[in-house]
């Protein structure tokens, strides 16, 4: 661990390497690190510098151990990889198992059993957002890992954010493909998406953003070209994609994570449906389940809808239920000109929600569920007005 290098802990920029600033929540990571905890969570703002600072105190508090740096924990198995450190432990001593941005698929598997398997001379710590400590964890998954919580406090991070501000502005791009690329990058990275996202892939995707932007078409050999480019560019000390190994030797690429925050404030975007719509031809209904849970926990009820869409009730937590059933609901009351056109859908996410609701949640799916059925029957009060055409085709039904 003392040899590692701060791009095994997730760090890959060039802020990396520069003069670290001490805060006082180094202490209380010193401190978590060098007791006998088996496992430590570190969360904080996209650029508060969490996998820095857990990279500083991994090197002073645990620099005589390895390190098992896990390459992509969206498809790691959690039980196998601690095994596997067992193993190295025992031969070769102590082992830290460490994951960067770890996702819902990654946290979901911190159960009991795993628990178990920590200890003595294996070791696991993480980083990972609040939108995916947010995202519908189950509630025993949620408590251990809130018990193993240290948050770092924003406003550390020194990333040359005004640079990155301007590298998003369309106005700065003599052609819109660059910028549609980074949009889809940072997109993906926002929602969690489970699949490693390939320079091929990225040019696959790539053309939805072009048309949120409002440019004209790229044909695949030009957007294949831009994603080599963006790669090799340097905007001012910035690199806007960074090509990331993952567990199968492949190359995936992600966005710098300052354009994500960016992307989230008021001059970002929000995540395109047309997205959503194209991720649910490509991930399985588990894999669906898990990022439409991100997307609500970041407010992006829309997308959380398409992803959703034939995923079974019983992948969801009740609360994501009624919350998909609140969200079509609204979206049912607004449509135009067919108000009312999803209130069945909306009833039977609300129904399935209320099957499995704890006593929080059964009052507030009630309401959810008299509120449908209200506006339908008042919908189905409403007079018709007959008009002679109808009946002249009664009597010729006669």
């Amino acid at each position: 661990m003392a040899e590692a290098g701060p791009e095994l802990l997730g760090v890959h920029d060039a802020q990396g390497s520069a003069p670290y600033r001490p805060r006082a929540v180094d202490d209380a990571l010193e401190d978590a690190l060098g007791a006998d905890r088996p496992l430590v969570a570190v969360t904080g703002d996209r650029l508060a510098g969490s996998s820095r600072a857990l990279h500083r105190a991994l090197r002073r508090m645990q620099g005589d151990r390895l390190l098992l740096p896990v390459a992509d924990p969206h498809a790691v198995d959690l039980p196998a990889a601690i095994r596997a450190a067992r193993t190295i432990a025992a031969r070769s001593g102590p082992v830290v198992i460490a994951a960067d941005d770890a996702p819902p698929a990654f946290l979901d598997q911190v159960d009991d059993a795993v628990l178990g398997m920590l200890g003595g001379d294996v070791r696991l710590v993480l980083t990972t957002r609040r939108t995916f400590l947010g995202a519908y964890l189950a509630p025993a998954t949620r408590a251990r890992l809130e018990g193993a919580l240290i948050e770092i406090p924003a406003g550390l991070d020194a990333r040359p954010v005004a640079r990155a501000r301007a590298v998003l502005d369309p106005v700065g791009w003599s052609s819109r493909v660059p910028l549609a690329l980074l949009r889809t990058a940072v997109d993906w990275e926002r929602l969690g998406v489970p699949l490693p996202l390939t320079p091929a892939l990225l040019a696959e995707v790539a053309p939805l953003s072009l048309t949120a932007l409002g440019a004209p078409p790229a044909d695949r050999g030009e957007l294949r070209r831009a994603v080599r480019d963006l790669l090799r560019a340097d905007h001012g000390g910035l690199r806007v994609l960074h090509a990331l190994p993952t567990a199968k030797g492949r190359t995936r690429l992600a966005a710098d994570r300052v354009f994500s925050s960016l992307a989230d404030g008021e001059a970002g975007w929000a995540v395109p449906e047309d997205l959503a719509r194209d991720l649910w031809h490509r991930l399985a209904p588990e894999e669906r389940a898990r990022v439409a849970r991100v997307a609500l926990a970041r407010g992006e009820g829309q997308v959380a809808l398409w992803l959703a869409t034939q995923v079974p009730p019983d992948d969801f937590e009740p609360e994501v239920l009624y919350r998909l059933g609140v969200v079509l609901a609204e979206r049912s009351a607004a449509h135009t000109p067919e108000p009312g056109r999803w209130d069945g859908g909306a009833l039977r996410w609300l129904t399935a929600a209320l099957d499995r609701a704890d006593a929080d949640l059964v009052p507030r799916a009630h309401r959810a569920i008299l509120a449908v059925e209200s506006r339908r029957e008042q919908r189905a009060s409403l007079p018709t007005v007959r008009l002679p055409a109808d009946d002249a085709l009664e009597v010729a039904r006669a």
